[in-house]
């Protein structure tokens, strides 16, 4: 009896228990898939709404624009009352829409009519996405000519809502407009509680609500212009449907549950139970060795086991190509989106590079971030090339995740070697070294195997050790660029530029050095010397402005405003002497902490200057957004400007905006008289550039400066 009860009671009473909690389960999930069904329902539902209004203002907006009558007005004699009498008081009172605007191409608001009144300025200003729409725009019009349109939703400052643009054309066979003349009809419909409640009562669903923060019990749906900015979310209560569901099947269920006793069955299951428990462990463990669970594609181990067993034995050796496939950017997605969305998005790339390879390689999950594609044969290397050039051709293209449209970058190292079967581990080495350089070197691109990789990734680690003892050696030093008043010709202050000259193995420039520390984060360590030395040795020459470029790693410190009010009060130096150059970089990646860090650092006195303005992302968006005292235009966008309209009417306009919010313009890397000439012309007073002087050591800028002083006290 005791072996009866050991080995068959207990089992099959634990059986019978876990069976319970099965039906139990099951029932819970039915519950739940009732619930989500019903959630998806009034989330498309919603969602047809939503693009039924943008479609429908769209379709009124292409009416409204393919209009004689407005062309004539618009076009031939612009008539201003004619646009308030006949959109301005549709958009006044009309159900249609409550925003009538008429832009150039650009988005300059010609004319602008609301429920609440007019309106001046761009419709950038008005409507977030505008950018996006009009590139839209410009695309429809080139494919399709004046019968063009756009459409997307937009945040304004009452909301969210629908937005339309057609250009403004006859409908008699007029000829095409030019751009510079092409007027664009620019509809609105604001998002409302009672356009919703309409879907609700239609759809039968519970009342949907415009809100800045969800209920967390609450069914959401995100709504996104044409940027993918998230502009405003949808909440409503779900109806729940499986709750009841569930509790009435509960009941039946439990009733069930008891009569269910028959000895003989679940002894018999559970001797069943034990044996298929016992043979799934096994698989599972064989398995989970072999594959990875997320994509169900070969783990690293299985790869290396599945190439193994193909190369021959007696062979000895088989050409076998690999190629490492790193998805850039997955942590961010992780951090942005969840574990969960980065796996449905692995998932999603395994399926399409399936499709590209078509049976015709294996593919396996080699790492957290890659995925690898592995052949063997004589012409193993040439197809896993041409299937890297397609995975990267296409990478381009969205990834589909949920409701989500990601975009992601591969990096893509390929090696192709005989290989025996005890050193295949070592192939997939070399393919993640190829790898890592592709990534290195910017992404979004294949890099095959070399071994002077390997030379030259052990070169750089001995480069930034070397950098390490050159700091704790004192081998750096700075040099001084003088910036000039060209009116007075006056030195203003100067920047302070890193020097390697002292290096034991050799002088080595910046352009080597800077990029070695950045990748080894000793670049805070470098920047903060530099601050340190420039104010050392600037603090006592006069009221000299002292200029320092200060590096996205040391932005991201949070240490950093209090070691900057440090080493001014340990030099007595005052704060507006002090010039801090930032790069657009740090500004893309953190907005919100860069522009906490710089409103710290400018209340104290200090004086912030965008750099390399000209290059990069940089746009004269951020010198609104930014709080910026100063802007320093690069010498990619002043050189040659004497004999480039394009590029001076590009300056001028830099000029004129950033003069008109107040900020100060350096040139710089200003090296011939035209240039500087038209520059004084259009309004800078400060020059930086080999036409003035050259980066200088401190005893030859304190000589420069000591003439200087003499030649003003003689005249």
């Amino acid at each position: 009896m005791l072996n009866f009860t050991f080995w068959i009671a207990l089992p099959a009473v634990a059986v019978y228990f876990g069976v319970c909690a099965l039906v139990f389960v099951a029932m819970h999930l039915m519950s739940a898939e009732m619930n989500a069904i019903d959630s998806d329902r009034g989330k498309s539902a919603i969602a047809a709404a939503v693009e039924s209004l943008v479609v429908g203002l769209a379709e009124s907006t292409a009416d409204e624009a393919t209009w004689t009558e407005a062309y004539i007005n618009t076009y031939i004699e612009p008539n201003p009352a004619w646009l308030d009498s006949v959109w301005g008081a549709t958009a006044r009172i009309s159900d249609t829409y409550d925003t009538a605007i008429l832009t150039d191409m650009s988005g300059n608001i010609i004319f602008g009519e609301t429920s609440r009144g007019p309106v001046t300025g761009t419709l950038a200003e008005l409507f977030s996405g505008v950018p996006q729409l009009l590139e839209r725009l410009e695309a429809g019009i080139a494919r399709a000519g004046d019968d063009a349109t756009v459409s997307n939703l937009s945040r304004n400052a009452r909301g969210a809502a629908a937005l339309a643009g057609a250009v403004v054309h006859g409908n008699s066979g007029q000829a095409s407009i030019p751009r510079e003349q092409r007027r664009v009809l620019w509809l609105a419909r604001q998002l409302d509680d009672i356009m919703l409640r309409d879907v609700a009562t239609r759809f039968q669903l519970p009342l949907p609500r415009l809100v800045e923060v969800p209920k967390p019990d609450h069914d959401v749906m995100a709504l996104t212009d044409a940027a993918g900015a998230a502009i405003a979310t949808i909440d409503w209560p779900p109806r729940r449907p499986g709750d009841p569901a569930f509790a009435h099947t509960a009941t039946i269920a439990v009733l069930v549950m008891l009569i269910i006793g028959v000895l003989i069955f679940v002894v018999l299951a559970a001797f069943r139970h034990s044996i298929k428990l016992r043979t799934a462990s096994e698989e599972r463990d064989w398995y989970n060795a072999r594959y990875d669970g997320t994509t169900g594609l070969l783990s690293r181990f299985g790869l290396e086991e599945h190439i193994a067993q193909a190369i021959p034995r007696k062979r000895g050796e088989l050409p076998v190509a690999v190629s490492q496939i790193n998805v850039d950017g997955l942590q961010d997605i992780v951090g942005l989106y969840g574990r969960e969305a980065a796996n449905e998005l692995l998932v999603a790339l395994a399926e399409r590079f399936e499709t590209i390879t078509d049976g015709q390689a294996v593919l396996a999950r080699t790492g957290p971030t890659e995925l690898s594609l592995a052949r063997l044969g004589e012409d193993a290397g040439e197809k896993i090339r041409g299937f890297a050039d397609r995975i990267l051709a296409g990478a381009g293209e969205p990834v589909p995740v949920g409701n989500l449209k990601l975009k992601i970058g591969l990096s893509i190292g390929v090696v192709d070697a005989p290989t025996r079967r005890d050193n295949v581990g070592n192939l997939i080495r070399m393919a993640e070294t190829a790898v890592a350089r592709a990534r290195e070197t910017g992404g979004n691109h294949t890099v095959a195997y070399d071994p002077a990789i390997e030379d030259e990734r052990r070169r750089r680690i001995e480069l930034q050790a070397d950098i390490r003892r050159g700091l704790e050696a004192g081998e750096f030093d700075l040099e001084y660029q003088p910036i000039i008043d060209f009116r007075t010709q006056a030195i203003l202050g100067v920047e302070a530029l890193m020097r390697w000259n002292r290096r034991a193995a050799g002088p080595m420039g910046p352009g080597e050095f800077i990029p070695a520390a950045e990748a080894s984060g000793l670049i805070d360590d470098l920047g903060m010397f530099a601050l340190r030395r420039a104010i050392e040795e600037i603090g006592p020459l006069g009221e000299l402005k002292i200029s320092v470029n200060v590096s996205p790693a040391q932005l991201r410190n949070p240490t950093l405003p209090q070691t900057v009010f440090a080493t001014l009060d340990e030099w007595g130096v005052a704060a507006s002497r002090l010039q801090l150059e930032v790069t657009e970089s740090f500004l893309v990646s953190h907005p919100d902490r860069a522009i906490r860090l710089i409103e710290q650092l400018r209340q104290s006195g200090i004086i912030i200057a965008l750099d390399d303005f000209g290059t990069g992302y940089s746009s004269i968006g951020y010198l609104k957004q930014f709080r910026f005292d100063r802007v320093k235009l690069d010498r990619s966008l002043v050189a040659e400007i004497d004999s480039d309209p394009v590029q001076a009417a590009l300056v001028e306009s830099t000029m004129i905006y950033a003069f008109a919010m107040g900020l100060a313009v350096t040139a710089e890397g200003v090296e011939r008289r035209e240039e500087a000439a038209l520059l004084s012309r259009l309004g800078c007073r400060e020059f930086q550039g080999y036409l003035f002087a050259r980066p200088l050591r401190l005893a030859q800028l304190e000589r420069l400066l000591q003439g200087e002083q003499a030649l003003r006290q003689a005249s």
